[in-house]
């Protein structure tokens, strides 16, 4: 008798927790293990709007450009691979413009073309060969190669390295 009243709730706890984690993995299963996606938004040269959902694969199915830089977030020199910014935003042909990246956590930067043009940065999904999760920085960080242009540090570019982007909106 005692056993039983021992066991009995042990055995409802784990038993509820199981149906709740099966449950949950039922209805949210695309969170779990899919990264959340980038809007992609714009205007054509016809001045028609462009709004493309990417996930990861499709940003990693454009050709690839690593970027071996230091920076202040990461410890001594890392690699940084993904699309380069202007492919990817030609390949869409949108209008060049302001570019305006957002963050999951709604923090918002902007990037004019010529800079972009000028100091071509990596829309970056892997860090030293690894995917970037949403806890390390990704999936999507745009990088600029500081080693390279350390002048882009005084001119205010760190604030422009944009990481767990989720939309990038390019206004003409």
């Amino acid at each position: 008798m005692i056993f039983r009243k021992l066991v009995s709730p042990l055995y409802h706890h784990v038993l509820i927790t199981g149906l709740l984690f099966a449950g949950l993995a039922a209805v949210f299963p695309v969170f779990a293990l899919t990264p959340p996606p980038l809007t992609l938004k714009g205007q054509s040269a016809e001045n028609a709007p462009i709004e493309v959902r990417l996930t990861r694969d499709d940003i990693a199915s454009f050709p690839q450009q690593s970027v071996t830089t230091s920076m202040p977030w990461v410890n001594g020199k890392a690699t940084f691979s993904g699309v380069n910014l202007q492919t990817l935003l030609t390949h869409y042909q949108l209008k060049p413009g302001t570019i305006h990246l957002t963050a999951l956590n709604q923090f918002t930067a902007e990037l004019n073309w010529q800079d972009m043009e000028t100091y071509q940065p990596v829309l970056a999904v892997r860090h030293n060969d690894e995917w970037m999760r949403v806890r390390d920085y990704g999936p999507f960080w745009l990088v600029f190669a500081l080693d390279t242009y350390p002048n882009l540090i005084d001119k205010g570019f760190l604030e422009k390295m944009v990481w767990q982007i989720n939309e990038i909106n390019v206004v003409p």
